[in-house]
């Protein structure tokens, strides 16, 4: 029996975001529908570009030079976020919503202690003195598992090894009790054995604060480790949805089946890669229909034709919960195969 569905802390629908620049008009992010509940990790995998960081960064508004959100809503407690001032969203960016990004060296101020950069979030969100703010800090440092807190936190960026620095940055991002931490590819720059102590604090925290948890990652590996259920991305929309178990043991869409079976399997010492053979679309021209469909190998005419994203009430193959944007999940996938384009 199945553990009864957390509440919504956010419901995005139709999330479209573009980056607009000299070259032309790139279309980052198309239509995205996403849901969170609390509690929940929610992994977003796919290969660079794929639009996973971008639909993070334009929840909370939080956009490179050039980047508009052009449609969608992205609603966080009742209020649409991408409708909020930017003094509006001052208050719920680093309190309500917090971001852990993939560098922590860059992300860090290197002049600043990392005790000092800590309180600062706490002095502008919590109003604390400054006294409260460092023991606060003292147990953000514990919280996370930083040797020695007392005196490591009047320790500076460079001093701390790269996992240790991602600790900081957790810490930081858990001040002030977030319902939602995004982590943008938090354990890419990091050793194995360093990654799964990130990942494994990760759920730790997760269990024992309660907050919801989307994972940027490009590793289906630490999605299968860490997340609860996973949306695959690719050309700026989402090409499959499901439970981790369940994209694993069925995938339905010809992309995330490549990213499968481009994991190395040690079992298996000696077989050669099984890379996704060719490039990412050019989003400056997205095509009309699957973005997939160069690189395809099961690819139809009809999959040039806008696709709709497929639940189990169109098709009994797929489970509850899945969506998967793949003509062949029609029910009429057959008579399509007559007109297969390679």
């Amino acid at each position: 029996m199945s553990a009864p569905a957390q509440p919504l802390v956010l419901s995005v629908r139709d999330l479209q975001t573009e980056y607009r620049s000299g070259r032309g008009t790139v279309q980052a992010v198309r239509g995205v529908d996403l849901t969170l509940q609390r509690g929940e990790i929610l992994g977003l995998v796919g290969e660079s570009g794929s639009g996973k960081s971008v639909t993070c960064m334009s929840i909370i508004k939080l956009l490179k030079r050039g980047g508009h959100i052009t449609s969608g809503v992205a609603e966080f407690n009742g209020r649409d976020l991408l409708q909020l001032s930017e003094r509006q969203l001052e208050k719920v960016r680093g309190e309500k919503i917090a971001v852990v990004f993939q560098d922590p060296m860059s992300a860090l101020n290197p002049t600043m202690t990392v005790g000092k950069q800590i309180v600062e979030v706490l002095l502008q969100h919590r109003k604390m003195n400054k006294k409260a703010a460092r023991a606060r800090a003292v147990e953000l440092f514990e919280l996370v598992r930083i040797p020695s807190a007392l005196s490591r936190i009047d320790s500076y960026p460079h001093e701390f090894s790269g996992g240790m620095r991602q600790r900081v940055m957790i810490a930081i991002a858990l001040a002030c009790d977030p319902d939602i931490l995004i982590a943008d590819e938090p354990t890419t720059a990091l050793d194995v054995t360093i990654q799964r102590q990130i990942l494994a604090l990760l759920k730790e925290l997760r269990d024992r604060l309660g907050m919801a948890i989307i994972l940027v990652t490009h590793d289906l590996g630490v999605i299968a480790e860490t997340a609860d259920r996973v949306m695959v991305l690719y050309g700026g929309q989402v090409m499959e949805e499901a439970a981790v178990a369940d994209l694993f043991d069925a995938p339905q869409h010809p992309y995330t089946r490549g990213l499968l079976a481009a994991i190395p399997d040690p079992r298996e010492a000696g077989r050669p890669l099984s890379p996704v053979r060719g490039s990412p679309p050019d989003m400056r021209t997205p095509p009309l229909g699957c973005p997939f469909v160069p690189r395809c190998p099961q690819a139809m005419r009809i999959c040039q034709t806008p696709v709709p994203l497929y639940t189990a009430d169109d098709n009994p193959a797929l489970r509850a919960g899945q969506r998967a944007r793949c003509w062949r999940a029609d029910v009429a996938a057959p008579a399509f195969n007559s007109e297969a384009t390679s």
